[in-house]
């Protein structure tokens, strides 16, 4: 009897707790405030307010999804910034774009909206991905062989050892047309920044944002995006994936936004993040932030999941006030 209260006792807290990720923390979207002092001359007196919002991964219509965006719009609602920063992962699939658009138009800045595309901007996933397009092309005509089967088996265990060496994991099964996305957020006033870079003029100050494709499904090049920002100019840099941090020069940048880890995502006791999804974050130091030489990095746990679990690592938006050296500055 005791083995089979205990037993009940673990499914009600495991069934308790698989519900609380699924519907709950999903949906506690927290507004995080911080100021950074970077070293680079130039910047406003009063320094620049960033809303970062990173990893939407939206679709067409959900009651979670509902709740969360009327959580941010809540936190955000007479919050003053200068600049909107996107680092990816609008959408979860290509039917998530309207519920994008229509979630960044409500958005209020001063001066301007950047967006660095993600991979799941790139491509849609699902569990068929882990096998790769091979497979899924070779079980629509319904019969598998040795081979597909030998495969598939392959293909799982070295998944499994990606995600425990916690390294880059692939898995897509569709494409999206990034051209027309970018061509669509344009059209609401978001400037992509796709391994390019544009000064932003505050109060005669100009300040550079610039912005590295994305790592896993495009081609990342920082010194294409750097190469018109003149020397020692205050410098953003938007790169979804933070191991865009691991790049030569990228120290260059005062502040580095990014995303793609969701802060771990699920995070359990003791362990830390089941994937951190980058490959130099530890798993107890999924999001938050790092800091080299001159130049500081954050990462953003984001607003949205890649499965509909959140444990230990809340929704975020996160308002950052950046100032400038504090040497010389007024009273």
């Amino acid at each position: 009897m005791n083995r089979w209260l205990m037993g009940a006792w673990l499914g009600l807290a495991g069934g308790a707790a698989l519900g609380y990720a699924a519907v709950i923390e999903r949906t506690r979207v927290e507004l995080d405030r911080y100021t950074v002092r970077v070293a680079a001359q130039g910047l406003p007196p009063d320094g620049l307010t960033i809303l970062h919002l990173s990893d939407f991964h939206f679709v067409a219509h959900g009651s979670v999804q509902a709740r969360k965006i009327e959580r941010a719009r809540a936190l955000l609602a007479g919050v003053t910034y200068d600049v909107v920063a996107l680092t990816g992962d609008l959408i979860h699939d290509s039917e998530g774009l309207g519920t994008a658009l229509d979630f960044i138009r409500t958005l209020r800045p001063r001066y301007g909206t950047y967006f660095v595309p993600g991979n799941h901007d790139y491509a849609e996933y699902t569990p068929w991905g882990v096998f790769g397009h091979t497979w899924r092309e070779s079980t629509q005509g319904g019969r598998l062989g040795l081979s597909d089967l030998a495969h598939a088996v392959r293909s799982l265990v070295d998944f499994v050892g990606k995600v425990a060496r916690n390294d880059l994991v692939r898995m897509p099964v569709r494409f999206n047309n990034v051209p027309a996305i970018l061509d669509a957020l344009a059209r609401i006033g978001v400037r992509p920044l796709v391994n390019t870079s544009a000064p932003l003029n505050v109060d005669g100050y100009d300040v550079w944002f610039a912005g590295v494709d994305d790592l896993t499904e495009s081609t990342p090049d920082l010194a294409a995006a750097l190469a018109d920002v003149p020397p020692g100019a205050p410098l953003v840099l938007l790169a979804h994936n933070p191991d865009a941090w691991l790049q030569r020069g990228v120290d260059r940048a005062d502040l580095v936004l990014s995303g793609h880890t969701h802060g771990g995502q699920i995070r359990l006791p003791l362990l830390g993040a089941i994937h951190t999804q980058g490959t130099h974050l530890r798993r107890r130091g999924s999001a938050g932030w790092f800091e080299r030489g001159r130049s500081r990095l954050f990462v953003s746990r984001g607003m949205g999941e890649s499965i509909p679990l959140r444990f230990g690592a809340r929704p975020q938006v996160a308002l950052i006030t950046l100032l400038g050296p504090a040497e010389g500055r007024a009273a």
